[in-house]
């Protein structure tokens, strides 16, 4: 709490230097658009027998000090408009109104402002209230301004979204208004992206660099003409557009991670992983030896200077009388991380002769992880217009993100109630895991104005990929021998005898063939303006998932003794089974179709405009496993329609106020792998999918009030309601007392989720405020596992959603300057306390704790073109914690994260610098 209040001190302690340096204002006054009476910050005005002049701040005023009294030509600029020349009289406190025209009727092409606006915060502003739908947007300018340089972090700045973060703690999914990740999907330039994950569907947004996008753009309703798959919404990166003329956008920088200033980066040497396992490169009748397995990437060296780096730059203009158009955009990211991590998961004593059902901590795993990301992305897009009615247009997108990781850790076995205080083991474990993902997506599309300002078509034809791999993920294990209390009376292992060793493959493709068709006529009955819109869909998907793992086992000797662990270039060992893994059921191919057709009718009567429409969908999901032919659920296949209405009301009470009532219904799809019923151990259980799993339908309402007083101002009010039937939620299960639970993917019968938001972003003189608050309440009934007396039953329990947090909010205190070209912005961000893994016992839920985040970012003009600006990310090196509610029975003391709350995992980071310095022109 200390460590906040200074920030906020030296924070304003710095605006108020700024601001008290301000002499008095002789002659000031505000700037706005002469028709929409909108503020034009950034505007110029110069008095040109003094050369003096200033520049519009947030809300549209400027000063110029200490002028004269006495007449003065004025003169005032601003993109896009006509220049105001006027004569003014200077007089004491002179304080005037200007107003600028628009000259966009005077340009010749329709796209000449998109550009520039397009990436201005007033223009997605303008968007959000000329929208059909309710939803939210980033703009380029306020990502560039940000901390953020990723797209998952850019999200959680927006009202009722907040992130599932990455082991490293960077986000990486969006949770919006309390659904999870597998409730929303992404899109690029408005089409729909597979993913690379090797389970799921849902696409990790920490692939993607924030500095190509033109806008982000977060849909919580869904129109007839949008997929329906999403139950919490959309996210839709928008990139930079060809412009209308030269544009040139660039940065460099370089930063460190806190953590490795403290301790230095564990590294291996990824070039010496093997990328195919001796089944892939030798064929399925191979023998692997014990040689075809490396050692170069468990061989862990310090590095000790390990600085980030980062470059981007965008370049764009427009040729042949401005018939083409080319926008080329790439991003550099190489940084380096290192974090801690203590786990205590929870278990339930087992041994029915004694203490069966009581639940402790079993393990207690003590982890540093260092991580270096090499994350890349690359943007291209032309565009020809061949006249006033037919355009054509082809853009990609490819994003690729390099990870690699080593964890060194340490795993104490605490002893079970039974035994009372004394014997404990302790095992030392390190792991090597590399990744590569990548998504790539290409669309080439066609507009056609078929009857000039009535009967328009569109089209495209969309080829995207995405891809994972993991080669040779490795891990061994040695026992670090016993401890007691006093007494060694039951030692069974020696220091330092290797007891485990593993090396594992996983390889998956998923491609999307697509194509869309949209018409769209527009007329008028009863003198009433309308649009009807018809089109449909039709996606062919296919996936490859490959999985291969060997289990190592150390060589005894003569004597039949074991090796001690000396390094790793000195253990012997033996592959346990040869031949891999090929009859596994993790690997196998599915395809799934998509066919939607839509309907929509867009009309406005006097101050009412509406869209009512349905969309209708037909999955047709298989799939067929390389599991042996007797295996329930080799092969699976699943079909079903779905027909789902949507109506969206907003009513303009004037030019600056809506009011927005929505009703649309949606669905959410199993991921092809939570279909096959094939288990695999994973970080931490055993895994298994469901072939019975159902899709979850849901019905969802919505009512939002919008005002926008001025071009970077509004506030937002809202509410939400849904309902959800066969919602899917991951749980453990288990039939009988012997059997091992699994973490399965299930339908927990039905649920609601409702909420309500509020946005406020206002601005005076130089300052300004950007705030979001948002509630949300989920309720569902589950099953789970309690033992009494000895006896196990699966009452059901009554909880939230996983992933969703009661409170949610985010606030930006910012000091803009325009004179001085000085921009400064301290961020906060609340993600409440919510469940982050649905335990198997009834009652022990893994809870995160609420997690406070502040950041900091600043950029200063140098010039007309360059700048240099920073970002401090984790400002106050907040930790990720889990607990239980409840105190398990252990007889060593365990750490309390409340009252009757036990720790069971804290994970903590250190702050991320960068500075660096920016070129526009």
């Amino acid at each position: 709490m200390i460590r906040t209040i200074l920030v906020f001190f030296l924070f304003f302690c710095c605006i108020s230097t700024v601001f008290s340096q301000q002499a008095e204002v002789v002659f000031k006054g505000k700037i706005i658009d002469a028709q929409t009476r909108e503020q034009l910050p950034g505007a110029t005005v110069r008095l040109q027998e003094s050369k003096r002049g200033g520049t519009a701040r947030l809300d549209g005023t400027f000063s110029v000090d200490k002028i004269a009294a006495g007449t003065y030509h004025l003169q005032v600029t601003y993109m896009g408009y006509h220049t105001l020349d006027t004569v003014v009289n200077i007089d004491g406190r002179t304080n005037i109104l200007l107003l600028m025209h628009n000259n966009r009727k005077d340009l010749n092409t329709v796209s000449v402002n998109g550009k520039r606006d397009g990436e201005s915060a007033a223009s997605a502003k303008k968007s959000e209230q000329l929208a059909g739908n309710v939803m939210n947007i980033i703009s380029a300018k306020n990502i560039q301004l940000s901390p953020d340089i990723t797209i998952a972090n850019v999200l959680q700045r927006v009202s009722g979204v907040s992130l599932e973060r990455s082991g490293s703690g960077d986000g990486r999914y969006a949770i919006i208004r309390g659904m999870e990740k597998r409730y929303n999907y992404t899109l690029i330039n408005g089409v729909k992206i597979p993913s690379p994950d090797n389970k799921n569907r849902y696409v990790p947004l920490d692939l993607f660099p924030a500095d190509l996008v033109e806008r982000v753009e977060v849909n919580k309703t869904l129109a007839p003409n949008m997929e329906g798959d999403a139950i919490g919404g959309t996210v839709n990166m928008v990139m930079k557009n060809a412009p209308d003329r030269l544009y040139v956008n660039g940065s460099v920088s370089a930063g460190y991670n806190q953590t490795l200033i403290d301790r230095p980066f564990d590294y291996f040497p990824t070039s010496a992983i093997n990328r195919q396992s001796p089944y892939e490169a030798h064929g399925p009748a191979y023998l692997a030896q014990p040689g075809d397995f490396t050692r170069d990437n468990l061989n862990f060296t310090k590095k000790s200077f390990t600085p980030n780096s980062f470059a981007n730059l965008s370049v764009g203009n427009r040729f042949f009388n401005n018939k083409l158009g080319v926008m080329l955009g790439g991003s550099y990211q190489h940084t380096y991380k290192g974090y801690h991590s203590v786990y205590n998961p929870v278990d339930e004593y087992q041994d029915i002769t004694d203490a069966y059902g009581v639940i402790y901590i079993k393990h207690a795993y003590v982890r540093n992880y260092s991580t270096e990301v090499k994350r890349t992305g690359l943007n291209a897009k032309i565009d020809y217009r061949f006249n006033d009615h037919n355009k054509i247009s082809v853009y990609s997108f490819t994003a690729i993100l390099d990870e690699a990781q080593a964890r060194i850790g340490m795993d104490t076995l605490q002893p079970p109630p039974r035994l009372g205080p004394g014997l404990g083991q302790v095992w030392y474990q390190n792991r090597s895991k590399y990744q590569r993902q990548s998504i790539n997506s290409t669309t080439l599309q066609g507009e056609h104005d078929l009857l000039t300002g009535h009967l328009k078509l569109d089209w495209s034809a969309v080829y995207s990929k995405a891809s994972s791999s993991i080669p040779d993920l490795a891990e061994y294990e040695y026992d670090g021998g016993f401890y007691a209390d006093g007494t060694n009376k039951e030692p069974y292992l020696h220091p330092n005898v290797i007891t485990g060793y593993n090396r594992e493959w996983w390889k998956n493709n998923d491609r999307d063939y697509a194509g869309y068709l949209n018409a769209s006529y527009n007329g008028k009955v009863a003198n009433i303006p309308f649009k009807f819109s018809a089109g449909g869909m039709y996606r062919a998907k296919h996936r490859d998932n490959f999985h291969q793992i060997y289990n190592l086992d150390r060589v005894p000797d003569a004597g039949q003794s074991f090796q001690l662990w000396t390094d790793i270039y000195h253990f012997n060992w033996t592959v346990l089974n040869p031949a891999g893994s090929p009859a596994d059921g993790n690997n196998y191919r599915a395809d799934e179709n998509i066919s939607a057709g839509y309907a929509m009718l867009k009309f406005t009567v006097k101050k009412l405009e509406a869209i009512v429409g349905a969309r209708m969908e037909h999955t047709d999901q298989q799939y067929d496993t390389d599991a042996p032919a007797s295996t329930e659920g080799k092969t699976g296949s699943i079909t079903y329609s779905d027909i789902m209405p949507s109506v969206h009301l907003k009513y303009m009470l004037n030019s600056q106020t809506n009011l927005r009532l929505s009703y649309f219904s949606s669905i959410s799809r199993p991921a092809y792998f939570e279909l096959i019923p094939y288990p695999f151990n994973g970080d931490e259980y055993v895994e298994k999918g469901n072939p019975n799993l159902k899709h979850t339908t849901a019905d969802n309402f919505d009512f939002r009030y919008e005002y926008f007083p001025h071009p970077d101002e509004q506030i937002l009010i809202g509410a939400f309601y849904k309902k959800l039937t066969n919602p899917i939620e991951y749980g453990f299960v288990s039939t009988d007392v012997q059997s091992q639970a699994v973490y399965q993917p299930n339908n927990y019968g039905d649920a609601t989720n409702f909420g309500f938001e509020v946005v406020y972003e206002k601005y005076i003189r130089n300052f300004g405020i950007r705030a979001n608050y948002t509630y949300t309440n989920s309720t569902i009934e589950a099953p789970k596992l309690r033992t009494f007396n000895r006896v196990r039953s699966y009452p059901l329990q009554k909880r939230p959603l996983q992933g969703q947090s009661e409170n949610v909010a985010n606030a930006a205190l910012l000091y803009k300057n325009q004179k001085i070209g000085l921009d400064i912005q301290l961020n906060w961000q609340l993600t409440g306390k919510r469940i982050a893994l649905v335990s198997r016992y009834y009652g022990y839920d893994y809870w995160q704790k609420d997690m406070n985040q502040f950041d900091l970012s600043a950029e200063k003009k140098i010039g007309k073109h360059l700048s240099v600006f920073t970002k401090i990310q984790n400002l106050l090196n907040t930790p990720y914690e889990l607990y239980i509610k409840g105190i398990p029975s252990n007889t060593v003391p365990m750490p309390k994260a409340g009252n009757n709350e036990t720790l069971i995992q804290k994970d903590t980071y250190g702050q991320d610098y960068q500075l660096g310095v920016r070129f526009v022109l």
